[in-house]
């Protein structure tokens, strides 16, 4: 078991190896100038919150050279102020909230503090904001919306391409939607300029806990249909949590808007809260073990009856500023106490009624339904070329696997590979965990082929790549066989 538990977090998180501050553009050159020169791989480190061969470790590539940006690459600078807009410079390396591996990042330093210092506010963030800047932006992360999308800020990308060049990839440019979404392969980003709205705003909301038989995944008895569409794209904000246990069934809806009144009603967890987390980490834990062992109908009520004490049928409301509100998981614990794993499956939001009766059927399964939840949100329409969510609104399912337990996560999110892979024009997260590049996954092989037929311009992007960094310095053994890169 211990084994197990510890080969699970090594897949999930990037090795412990100190990586090399790099504290300007000059400095980087030089650095890049050497790795080329040496036949050496560079990777940034931000946040690690992607999992560890997507960053690069030296258990996959062993001559990657970790490097983590800091100074200057940090830096956080108001360039203009328009009516209903301000710009600014910020350093590729600076968190957008508090990365608690890193002793250096504070709220005083934060992106989102320091733009609200300014009257300013990001219309969406991620439902936790300890990524850097350049790793939120290039995995193609996104928050539960669809009226917002992150990439609509962005006015410029300036960044270090694998020649050792300064490039400056202006919104609406080919440069501009390659980099934008690339996982560190045309190169490493040292600022972004944003244009961001003033005045800044409250969210204001609820956070509902009933049956799926109340929630908007519920099947309507005459149409068949769900209000789940409906949902994502008519509520500013919005998102739920399906427990979809035999005897659990419950599903949590937290929903939100933007919000003028003053009054402070903050939003809370009941995750956030550390005994009750130490508590419900157990739980999981023993009921994971417990359903691995004795999978009986005994064992389905008595993890129900032991899920059912936490997600209690509750209302709760809130009113509190965006960055408080936006990052809905912040307050959890999720690096330590409930450390988890996710692939992130993203579809065009027409496929919404498709892809919720496959997960109705693979919830059946109760080894699928498993010991913990899954998450599903909204995404706008992105420009940019490797983004899941590019040319089109989707919705998108998460599966969430709880690292401090038995098992191979990557087992468990094959349950979801086999059945949704086959659904026309899927796509996943590039920084979570991703399908077995080759392997045959139900009847949908995932390999370029299947990438080349989801992503309409990925070839264009392999050509970009190629100019970029034809040395291929930026390109671990991970990326090149997602990519065939030789």
């Amino acid at each position: 078991m211990g084994n197990s538990k510890r080969n699970a977090r090594e897949k999930t998180r990037i090795r412990a190896t100190k990586p090399q501050p790099v504290n300007s553009e000059e400095e980087l050159i030089a650095l890049v100038n050497s790795a080329r020169d040496n036949r050496e791989v560079i990777r940034v480190v931000g946040s690690a919150h992607s999992v560890g061969a997507a960053i690069g470790d030296n258990a996959t590539t062993p001559d990657v050279v970790l490097v983590s940006l800091g100074g200057e690459l940090r830096s956080f600078r108001h360039l203009s102020s328009a009516k209903d807009t301000k710009t600014f410079r910020i350093g590729g390396g600076c968190y957008l909230g508090v990365n608690p591996r890193d002793e250096d990042s504070t709220w005083a330093n934060s992106v989102n503090v320091q733009l609200d210092n300014h009257d300013c506010a990001i219309p969406i963030l991620g439902g936790i904001t300890q990524q850097s800047i350049a790793g939120f932006i290039m995995t193609g992360s996104a928050g539960a919306s669809i009226s917002h999308g992150f990439d609509d800020i962005i006015k410029e990308i300036h960044f270090i391409n694998g020649l050792g060049e300064k490039v400056v990839a202006l919104r609406g440019s080919d440069e501009f939607n390659a980099v934008g979404v690339s996982m560190g392969l045309l190169g490493i980003i040292t600022y972004v300029v944003l244009e961001v709205p003033t005045p800044g705003f409250n969210i204001k909301g609820t956070e509902v806990t009933m049956n799926v038989s109340e929630s908007v995944i519920a099947a309507d008895r005459d149409t068949d249909s769900s209000n789940l569409r409906e949902a994502l794209e008519s509520r500013e904000y919005f998102r739920l949590l399906w427990f979809s246990q035999k005897y659990v069934q419950r599903v949590t809806e937290w929903s939100g808007e933007r919000s003028s009144s003053t009054e402070i009603v903050p939003y809370r967890n009941i995750m956030s809260y550390s005994a009750a987390a130490h508590v419900a980490a157990k739980v999981l834990r023993w009921s994971h073990w417990l359903l691995r062992h004795f999978p009986n109908e005994v064992t389905y009520k008595i993890i129900g009856r032991c899920f059912r004490l936490f997600v209690r049928r509750t209302s709760e409301e809130f009113n509190d500023v965006w960055y408080k509100v936006l990052p809905v998981d912040e307050e959890i614990p999720v690096s330590t106490i409930f450390d988890t794993a996710f692939t992130e499956l993203w579809f065009p939001i027409e496929k919404t009624e498709e892809v919720l009766n496959i997960l109705r059927s693979l919830y059946d399964d109760q080894q699928v339904a498993g010991t913990y939840c899954a998450e599903i949100y909204g995404g706008k329409s992105s420009p940019l070329w490797l983004s899941p969510s590019y040319g089109r609104d989707v919705i998108r399912v998460n599966p969430f696997w709880f690292v401090h337990q038995q098992g191979d996560p990557s087992e468990y999110f094959s349950h979801f590979w086999d059945a949704l892979l086959g659904v026309e024009g899927v796509r996943l997260h590039w920084g979570k965990y991703l399908p077995t590049p080759g392997e045959l996954y139900g009847d949908t092989r995932y390999d370029l082929t299947f990438l080349k037929d989801s992503y309409p311009m990925l070839d264009k992007w392999l050509q970009m790549r190629k100019f970029m960094d034809p040395d291929q310095i930026f390109v671990t053994d991970y990326w090149r066989k997602i990519f065939l890169i030789e």
